[in-house]
């Protein structure tokens, strides 16, 4: 069985844009004719058909798809055959593992789950949407045959930011009869929870507070998170609340002090105990690059 990775990737004569994290590819042209099966993917997939028809494979179900589909898929998915019309194209885009977690460190949504909450998912954009994302890869494409820049990096991420609330908005509007038709109560709650969370209007509650929001006990609550997602509904939020300090204590405009208000900590002294316990080092440190203790 073949793998498809970045080293393949690299490997392969077709044209891809792409760097130890990121590829590109929008010619099919040059894979109609070639005769491959039983690939697994060792990364994130994005595709968006642009053109014509496929059929496609996908540990032993297949699916149809046509323009205006968005295909998205995790990790370790077997694609055992496809068949495509002579017209058909997508625009694919691959992306690391590694890549998707420092992404979802900065981005306030949890891309694993809103970007890609199933095992594979088909959904259907329309024109507008298509374009739009022909628009992102176009982008992409040119910063990354760009000459390196001190921003290039944060370019590329915040690219990938607005594409994935783009696709998480799609998710969202597509999904929500179905996920009342499907999701169990206690995958709804943890879907109200994430967004609620993820929400930069939305302030940070403690357990006790977001239990309240739905009407539950904050025991029943914290076992939802800790059997869906393997962490408890404090660990969630701690590490939200961290990962949002982290991208404020980049920002040298703000003080410490003025940090810990807009995070709803008390005082300055709660905040920096706070992010010494979840991080192993003070909010200056952070701020001056220093390594933890």
């Amino acid at each position: 069985m073949e793998k498809l990775d970045l080293q393949a990737i690299a490997d392969s004569r077709l044209s891809f844009r792409c760097n130890d994290h990121i590829a590109i590819f929008c010619d099919f042209e040059e894979v109609r004719n070639l005769n491959i099966s039983d690939i697994l993917v060792e990364g994130f997939l994005f595709a968006v058909v642009t053109h014509g028809q496929a059929q496609l494979s996908v540990d032993e179900k297949t699916y149809q798809l046509e323009a205006g589909d968005v295909f998205t898929c995790k990790p370790r998915n077997i694609f055992e055959q496809s068949m495509m019309s002579m017209d058909f194209n997508a625009l694919v885009l691959f992306l690391s593992p590694e890549y998707v977690a420092q992404l979802s460190q900065m981005i306030r949504m949890e891309w694993t789950y809103s970007m890609f909450s199933t095992s594979h998912k088909i959904l259907h954009a329309d024109e507008m949407a298509v374009n739009r994302y022909r628009l992102y890869f176009d982008l992409l494409s040119n910063h990354l045959s760009s000459p390196e820049t001190p921003h290039k990096e944060l370019s590329l991420r915040l690219l990938f930011a607005s594409m994935a609330y783009d696709l998480h908005d799609l998710h969202k509007f597509q999904d929500e009869e179905l996920m009342r038709q499907t999701y169990s109560s206690g995958e709804n709650i943890l879907r109200q929870f994430m967004q609620h969370l993820h929400d930069p209007a939305q302030p940070y509650l403690n357990v006790n507070g977001y239990a309240s929001l739905f009407n539950i006990t904050p025991k029943y609550f914290s076992s939802i998170c800790k059997r869906l997602t393997g962490r408890t509904a404090n660990q969630l939020i701690s590490e939200e609340i961290i990962r949002s300090a982290q991208i404020m204590l980049h920002d040298s405009s703000k003080s410490i002090k003025q940090i810990a208000a807009m995070m709803g900590f008390k005082n300055q002294s709660h905040f920096g105990r706070f992010f010494r316990q979840q991080t192993g080092m003070s909010p200056q440190q952070y701020r001056e690059g220093k390594l933890p203790n």
